[in-house]
């Protein structure tokens, strides 16, 4: 890297990334509290003093809570003092990418253009849009400080060696604390040992010992992380959400898996329709189109990474990037969403690299004017993106046209609609909602308030009374209060149909 940067401090292209960073996503300092900012923020004391935090009494990622409390205490709830470190985070990452890339072998114009890709691709402006999603910026970050730290090391020795090792260990919990999905990094490690390092300089490669004690330690974590989604109950999550029960066989979750690498590909080449949440079909069947062209798919990167390992070995590391950090939010273990444009972060790295190292190959000033067209678009196609995220009535209402097949998006656009007092579409979001997924009770309380506003209290307490029999597991305290206001309302119904007649 320091060839890489001769004549250029670091400083300065650390400036140009953050600038870059403002320039691109600045319009979200104009953006409200949306999608988990409140729970997840606002309403949450672990995020909010240390005392809070020590106590924990709402466990989730520490290092994400951690970073909030200094802003809790300037700015309150006004999300636009958060933007500030949010933004930084995103465009240190950029700089990382710079370094790491160096490394790599990748000269400077190219490294900086494949970073300049990760930057400012739409697929991001989830992650730096909402706050919550902090936690994607935070596990790269030090992911990408681990890597550095490791790749400073096998080039060193002595005590110099043992320090920088340190740093890529530590980088690497620090980065488990920030997100589990940061878990394969050290296959990343060994892709970078084969692809990208001369045998002389390896280190776990050349000591199986050492890399089967470090393999057994990450599958160790691996399984203890990830122990709760080995159950049944999971699988049915991940199909409630996709408004699929018809089976509970693995095939239709893997058929979805493989349906969304494809969907991931092709939002990478034409990153347009995009919404924090998608849906797809699922049916117990290996006679899916879509599934078995994004299998084919799947298939063909890794038959050319393994191709091109000998005449492109950090395009096979850039395919395998892509891979590495794909697995955990694959849902070949079930998680939770199918697709999700927050998933993707960790992965765009290697899409960068790859792309980095492709221009560095061709040399052609022509394909690298049409390059930078193309990141100028996707920079402009990003601060579009953002804007839907400016409150939560504009992202779900961007969602639902995106979306329209989502049980939890229409159920959300109709609870939209009823805050701004439009029960009449609130009302037919509600039952879109319901016809999608008849056990998705919130949306029958959604329905029952609009219902109510509208005077028909029929309708309104024949949905607070499913709301209240079956919401409660998910919802407990609004059931009982439901539960509670059940007589009145049935008394207002009894007088209504009184004087009607």
């Amino acid at each position: 890297m320091t060839g890489c940067l001769t004549g250029i401090r670091k400083r300065t292209v650390l400036l140009f990334f953050l600038a870059t960073t403002v320039v691109v996503y600045g319009n979200t300092f104009l953006n409200d509290w949306t999608y988990d900012d409140v729970p997840v923020i606002v309403q949450n004391p672990d995020a909010h003093s240390l005392k809070g935090f020590v106590e924990n009494s709402r466990p989730g990622r520490p290092l994400r809570e951690l970073t909030y409390i200094p802003e809790y205490h300037l700015f309150g709830e006004k999300p636009a003092g958060y933007r500030v470190q949010q933004l930084a985070w995103h465009g240190m990452n950029g700089f990382l990418l710079v370094l790491v890339f160096g490394l790599l072998g990748v000269e400077l114009p190219y490294a900086l253009l494949g970073a300049l890709f990760f930057l400012v691709h739409p697929l991001q402006s989830e992650s730096v849009a909402n706050l919550s999603h902090r936690k994607e910026l935070l596990a790269l970050f030090f992911s990408l400080v681990s890597l550095f730290g490791y790749l400073k090391a096998a080039a060193l020795a002595g005590g110099r060696r043992v320090a920088f090792m340190a740093v890529a260990v530590a980088g690497y919990v620090v980065a488990l604390l920030a997100n589990e999905t940061a878990i394969t990094l050290p296959l990343l490690v060994i892709l970078v040992e084969r692809y990208g390092m001369p045998r002389e300089r390896r280190i776990l490669l050349r000591r199986p010992l050492l890399l089967a004690v470090a393999g057994a330690m990450a599958a160790a974590y691996l399984l203890y992380t990830f122990r709760g989604f080995i159950r049944p109950e999971q699988l049915l999550t991940v199909y409630s959400k996709n408004s699929f029960m018809a089976s509970r066989s693995y095939l239709p979750l893997f058929m979805g898996s493989m349906t969304a690498f494809g969907f991931y590909l092709w939002k990478i080449v034409l990153p347009v329709g995009l919404a924090p949440e998608y849906t797809f079909r699922l049916a117990e069947s290996f006679l899916q189109p879509w599934a078995l062209l994004s299998g084919t798919l799947l298939v063909v990167l890794v038959t050319v990474m393994v191709r091109a390992a000998r005449r492109l070995p950090l395009l096979s590391l850039g395919i395998g990037w892509f891979f590495v950090f794909w697995l955990p939010v694959s849902n070949l273990l079930p998680v939770a969403y199918l697709a999700a444009d927050r998933y993707m972060y960790l992965c765009l790295p290697g899409v960068g690299l790859a792309l980095a190292v492709l221009l560095q190959r061709l040399r052609s000033p022509k394909v690298e004017v049409g390059f930078c067209a193309v990141l100028l678009v996707l920079a402009v196609l990003t601060a579009i993106q953002n804007g839907y995220w400016r409150t939560e009535h504009t992202l779900w209402r961007h969602a639902v046209a995106v979306n329209p097949d989502s049980t939890w998006v229409q159920e959300t656009v109709a609870l939209s609609y009823l805050l701004t007092d439009e029960t009449d579409k609130a009302v037919a979001h509600a039952r879109e909602a319901i016809r999608l997924n008849r056990l998705n009770t919130r949306a029958y309380l959604t329905l029952a308030k609009a219902e109510e506003r509208r005077g028909n209290l029929a309708e309104a307490v024949k949905n607070y009374e499913f709301f209240a029999a079956y919401g409660g597991m998910e919802y407990p305290s609004e059931a009982a209060d439901v539960q509670a206001s059940l007589p009145v309302l049935r008394e207002r119904l009894a007088l209504q149909k009184k004087n009607l007649q």
